[in-house]
């Protein structure tokens, strides 16, 4: 029964998407809505680009965090600091 439900789903989802395409593509109305839609979805993708790489700096900037705290606890773990930590920090 779960195949057949698997089944009709995908099948109406595929309609859903093919009707939306074809009203999109071929009809005068779906090229007017495609150009008003046309500069907010250059604008999304903007902003996606920019979320994108403030993720990867906020990453990065995680990764030098664990780093630096990994090797401050290696640091006073093993006694190389005597207690204090070098002049550095």
């Amino acid at each position: 029964m779960e195949d057949r439900a698997r089944i009709l789903t995908s099948a109406c989802l595929g309609a859903l998407i093919g009707g939306a395409v074809g009203y999109l593509f071929l009809t005068e109305d779906g090229r007017c809505l495609r150009e008003r839609l046309a500069p907010g979805f250059g604008d999304l993708v903007e902003e996606f680009r920019r979320l994108n790489t403030a993720a990867e700096k906020a990453r990065v900037a995680a990764v030098e965090s664990v780093r630096t705290l990994q090797g401050i606890r290696h640091g006073i773990i093993s006694g190389g600091w005597e207690g204090r930590p070098p002049t550095g920090y």
